[in-house]
Formats: structure tokens, sequence, C-alpha cells
């Protein structure tokens, strides 16, 4: 059992090393990605690297010799809500780290970029139910509570019902926020609940996987325990068969993943443990960028 000053110790090497990609890299394309044009003029501030072009304040650029962007109302600050799977299948992880590390390194990232902003941050954990709520705040102690509570929450389900987590953030959030969704998404019946938030809210899933939830190795006869259920069977991994209709399973899943959230007008990130996401984020924040 880890002690007080390791786990301060653990949360704060997250938080000097996410701090750093946020300036580094995300802010002005969190700006360009997330921020609405909003309906009243509020202000103009220096260009940062990816801001909208478009919104160039021309008259202010020509006079300073530097670029100033116009800034809304709706741009100045609006809610990031994480969603975060805590169920008995993201504590796993078979190379690089846990599913649920990666959880807090990215959700520490945006909500550094999201501070960054002036924007504010909220946290809900679900496993089989909702079991903890932080309603959405600023500043760094907040930030460093949300990157503590997605390390080392102990939950007391072990399943994992998204859909009571999305029906939970329809009630909650009023006012329009960006919510990000982390789960591997091995539960399938949401896509009701995912419309519903969709309706008010920029909705994009986190999809991760490790890579021994993908491709099975050819290792011979395992126990396996079902992490959720507590099951526990035999399996013949040298079964090249088994290990065949296990790949195209995972393949189809993927795809029948993807369609959901695109066919509700949501974004699909999905990644791996075993895989730097920086990359992965980055593009991703680019593509949505030129999508506006």
């Amino acid at each position: 059992m880890e002690d007080e000053k390791e786990i301060f110790r653990k949360i704060l090497k997250i938080d000097i090393y996410t701090r750093h990609l946020a300036d580094q890299f995300f802010a002005g394309k969190y700006t360009s990605t997330f921020k609405g044009k909003g309906i009243e003029f509020a202000e103009v501030r220096p260009y940062v690297v990816g801001d909208d072009v478009r919104n160039i304040d021309w008259n202010i650029t020509a006079r300073m010799n530097f670029p100033f962007v116009k800034e809304f109302v709706e741009e100045r600050q609006m809610s990031i809500v994480f969603i975060i799977d805590l169920s008995a299948s993201v504590r796993f992880g078979t190379i690089e780290k846990f599913k649920r590390r990666l959880f807090s390194e990215i959700s520490a990232l945006l909500a550094w970029t999201a501070l960054r902003n002036d924007d504010k941050v909220s946290l809900i954990l679900f496993t089989d139910e909702v079991e903890r709520y932080i309603p959405p705040g600023k500043g760094r102690f907040h930030i460093l509570r949300i990157i503590r509570e997605i390390l080392y929450f102990n939950p007391r389900g072990r399943g994992s019902s998204v859909s009571s987590a999305l029906e939970f953030a329809s009630r909650i959030f009023r006012k329009r926020s960006v919510v990000f969704v982390f789960s591997d998404f091995f539960e399938q019946n949401f896509e009701k609940e995912l419309r519903i938030l969709s309706r008010k809210h920029d909705v994009i899933g986190v999809n991760v996987r490790d890579p021994r939830e993908i491709d099975l190795p050819d290792c011979g006869l395992c126990r396996v325990k079902d992490p959720e259920t507590g099951g526990e069977f035999l399996v013949d991994f040298s079964n090249y068969l088994l290990r065949k209709r296990y790949a195209d399973f995972v393949a189809s899943e993927k795809e029948r993943l993807k369609k959901l959230f695109s066919s509700v007008g949501c974004d699909l990130l999905s990644l791996r443990t075993d895989e730097e996401y920086i990359p992965h984020l980055l593009r991703f924040f680019n593509s949505r960028a030129k999508r506006r």
C-alpha cells in the first residue's frame, strides 16, 4: 500500500509533465478545436499558435505589428467534463502502463490546457453506477484533486455502465460543455444516452485498449480471469482458429464503436496503452480544427 508521500510524488510527476505539454503543444490548438464563435464580442488578445486565422483583427494587428485575435463571450469560458470508467477492466496493462494511468495523464493534460483558457473542469467517475462527482472548478489544486481521484479513488463496483454515466451527465450539465468519455467500451448498450447527451454537448469518446486485448499471444494453455465478473476459464491460446476468431471479433467491435459515435455526431479517439498518445492527440486536435 502506497503512503501519502509516494502518492503525492506520482501525482506531482504527472502534474509537471502534463503542464509542460499543455504549454508547449496544446494551448493554441485547444482554442481552435473547442472554442465556439460567440454572438457577443468580448476582447482582443495576442495571437497564439493554433488560433483560427479567421478571427485575426487586422486593424489592431497592423497598428501593433503583431497578430491579435478577437474573442467572443462564448469563447471566454466553458466547462470541460471528464467521464472516467473505473471498472475492473481498466485496471489492466501489460506493457507500458495501466489504462487508468493513461486516463489520468490525458485528463491532466486537457485540464491544464483548459485552465490556460480560463475554462472550468469537472469529473465523473463510474463503474456500474456513478461513484464520484466533482463539480466544475478551476485552479491548480482543483486539477491535482482530479488527478488524484482518477488514480486512487477506490470504487465499490467492478462492472461498467457507460449508459448510467451519460444519463447522469445529461441531468447535471445544463450549459453546453465539452465532454470526454474515457473507457474501453466493452459495454454495448449506451446509444440512446449518448444520442441524448450529444444533442446539447460536444461529446468525444476516448477508447483505450491494451495490446493483449487486441492480439492474443500464442502461449499455450492459460487460465484467464474476467476482471469484471470474476469468472475464470482455461483457454488454449496455441489454437490458431481461436486467435483468428478473436481478432475478427475485435476488428468488428472497433468498427461498430466507430459507427456508433459517428451516427450521433460524436468523435471517437482510439488509443493503446503501449503507444505514445501525444501524436494521436495532436492529429485529433488538428483534424477537428480543420472541420470548424
